[in-house]
């Protein structure tokens, strides 16, 4: 069996691909199933992000002219739903790719 190997939210992280986010009513914050790319290796994880983390990274979006925060947040934010999920690549045609990494320091 191989050691599991927990990445640091202060390493440096050459890429994030980000596939789904997931919202369930009353969390103080969103999950995302992601692939890392780190020192030429790939990592699938899912990470815990606040909603300030999640602001952070529409803005970031929002420099690459991508905005998707209404889109985003009509379909996790429900009022009727109790725990939300958006497919990115079935929502906007592919996942997200992003390239800084600030927002995760903090990590939740």
């Amino acid at each position: 069996m191989k050691k599991v190997r927990n990445l640091q939210t202060t390493s440096i992280i050459n890429q994030i691909e980000i596939s789904h986010l997931v919202y369930e009513k009353g969390d103080d914050g969103i999950m995302m199933a992601c692939k890392i790319a780190k020192n030429n290796k790939l990592y699938y994880t899912n990470l815990s992000i606040s909603f300030s983390q999640f602001n952070g990274l529409i803005a970031q979006l929002l420099q690459k002219g991508i905005d998707i925060y209404d889109l985003l947040s009509n379909t996790l934010f429900k009022e009727n739903q109790l725990v939300s999920e958006v497919n990115l690549s079935s929502l906007l045609g592919q996942n997200l790719i992003v390239n800084d990494f600030t927002l995760l320091n903090n990590a939740a």
